[in-house]
C-alpha cells in the first residue's frame, strides 16, 4: 500500500512539475520574441546601422548597440577549386580542432588497460552539462 502511495505520488509531482515546465517555456518563448522585436526597434530608433557596438546615451540611459556579422564558407565550393583567390587577397583560414568521440571514450575507459585509461583520464575532462527537460504536448 505505502508503495502505491509513494507511485502516486511521484506521477502528481511529475505531472504538476511538467505543467510549470509547459508554461515556463511557453512564457520564455514569447518574452523572446518580444525581446528581438523591441532590439529591432531600438536599434532602428536609434539609428545604429554599423556592424559592430556602439553605446549611446539616451536619456538616463546607456544603450549598447551591438550587431555583429556571422561569417562563413561555403567548403565545398572553396575545396573544389572553382573560384580562385590569390595569396594576399584570401581572407579564409585553414584549422582544424580536436573532438572526443564521447561512445568510444566511454567504451575505452570500460576496455583498456589502465594506463590507457589513466591517459585518457589526463587527456580528457568529462563534466555534466546544463541539463534539459523538453516537454512536448500528446493530444
Amino acid at each position: 500500500m505505502r508503495q502505491q502511495l509513494e507511485v502516486n505520488d511521484r506521477e502528481v509531482c511529475l505531472e504538476e512539475s511538467i505543467k510549470k515546465l509547459q508554461n515556463i517555456n511557453r512564457k520564455i518563448a514569447q518574452l523572446t520574441l518580444d525581446k528581438e522585436k523591441l532590439t529591432e526597434t531600438v536599434i532602428a530608433t536609434i539609428g545604429h546601422s554599423h556592424e559592430g557596438e556602439r553605446s549611446y546615451e539616451v536619456g538616463a540611459w546607456k544603450v549598447t548597440c551591438k550587431t555583429p556579422f556571422i561569417y562563413s564558407i561555403n567548403k565545398k565550393i572553396y575545396e573544389s577549386n572553382d573560384v580562385y583567390l590569390p595569396d594576399e587577397f584570401n581572407p579564409i583560414e585553414q584549422t582544424f580542432s580536436y573532438k572526443v568521440n564521447k561512445k568510444e571514450c566511454d567504451y575505452y575507459m570500460t576496455v583498456a588497460p589502465k594506463s590507457v585509461r589513466d591517459s585518457l583520464l589526463e587527456l580528457i575532462t568529462k563534466k555534466p552539462g546544463k541539463a534539459s527537460v523538453v516537454v512536448n504536448f500528446n493530444a
